[in-house]
């Protein structure tokens, strides 16, 4: 996560990580489904995170090192955030249907073992942690692209393939695979990402305010043509230009993030680089302290399928956040590997 070789991390970068993590568990929040804004958000943030992944990603001399490199930042914590969720996981089964057999606790297992595939013999575990294979295979095959004569075709190709996949199981659900599917929505914007590292696009940091003010209103703008963009999107009826649309949503909201988050580059917060640092153990437990809140608070209240509205979700969100705080500094000091570290 370091830029250049300095030691000064990329600030804005901090500011999107920081940015989309808060959402990511904002969405997780039970709530409405079916608002405006929660099925924006839930569309559109994944697409910048894979985005300043790609960004961030390094060239390696070789592709078995770059098989040891990220197998072991991405596939060791994927194991290790699923050993971690397992109690978590029989502790509610049992509660949620008053007892637990063996195929029950072995399914999950399964489950994790094949990427949180949900089958006759395997259910998913901590499913939020698909992104860390996922980015896994992101990671190889952008690697295999960048070592070929004509890699930003294969790229090209490649996209196209995915979302063409993407669209057909929109439209037939032929894999109900988490995993897979986030894969062939977010490759193109890790693609994205390392080709703008390449070209050595949002290199420059100390800008004049002019170009403060370029970067605002291109993210401003950016933002609100998506927001526009989506509007049409959930309402369009014909399947191929519905599809279409959604890519073109994130790609606009990608941009807007990017420069509004460039914008914010100068301000420094020491909790939003701690929330950047521990993204991985935030997607990584998240979930758990979610389930924890819901679980107290229907004792509580007496109410079943508790839901929040929008305002408590944030709130929510930030507690999240804060009570992981000291885990991160916990992990990053004595438990590296579980912030994808050595």
């Amino acid at each position: 996560m370091y830029f250049c070789g300095m030691k000064e991390r990329i600030n804005w970068i901090d500011w999107v990580k920081a940015f989309c993590m808060t959402v990511v568990v904002f969405c997780h929040l039970p709530q409405q489904e079916d608002t405006f804004y929660l099925q924006y958000l839930a569309s559109v943030i994944l697409s910048s995170f894979f985005f300043v992944s790609g960004y961030l990603k390094k060239p390696t001399t070789s592709y078995i090192i770059s098989l040891k490199k990220y197998g072991y930042s991405l596939l060791i914590p994927y194991i290790l955030y699923n050993a971690i969720y397992y109690p978590y996981w029989l502790a509610k089964f049992y509660i949620e249907q008053g007892s637990i057999g063996i195929n029950d606790a072995v399914k999950p297992i399964i489950g994790t073992i094949l990427l949180q595939f949900n089958s006759d013999i395997s259910c998913e575990l901590n499913g939020v942690t698909w992104f860390l294979p996922a980015l896994f295979l992101m990671h190889m095959v952008t690697e295999f692209c960048n070592r070929q004569k004509h890699g930003k075709t294969i790229m090209l190709i490649l996209t196209i393939i995915c979302i063409m996949l993407y669209g057909a199981n929109k439209y037939y659900h032929y894999a109900p695979y988490i995993t897979y599917h986030g894969f062939i929505r977010c490759l193109c914007f890790f693609f994205m990402g390392n080709l703008y590292r390449q070209n050595n696009k949002f290199i420059r940091q100390n800008r004049t305010y002019l170009q403060f003010k370029k970067e605002l209103a291109v993210g401003l703008l950016s933002l609100i043509i998506s927001l526009l963009l989506f509007y049409w999107h959930i309402h369009e009826d014909t399947f191929v230009l519905h599809i279409i649309l959604y890519y073109i949503v994130n790609l606009f909201s990608v941009y807007g993030i990017i420069y509004l988050c460039r914008c914010l580059n100068k301000v420094r917060f020491r909790l939003v680089t701690l929330i950047s640092i521990g993204t991985m153990l935030i997607f990584g437990l998240h979930r758990i302290l979610i389930g924890l809140i819901d679980y107290t608070l229907e004792k509580a209240t007496h109410i079943f399928d508790i839901t929040y509205n929008w305002y408590e979700c944030l709130i929510l969100a930030l507690v999240i956040e804060a009570i992981l705080l000291p885990f991160i500094f916990l992990t990053k000091r004595h438990f590296p590997i579980l912030l994808g570290k050595k």
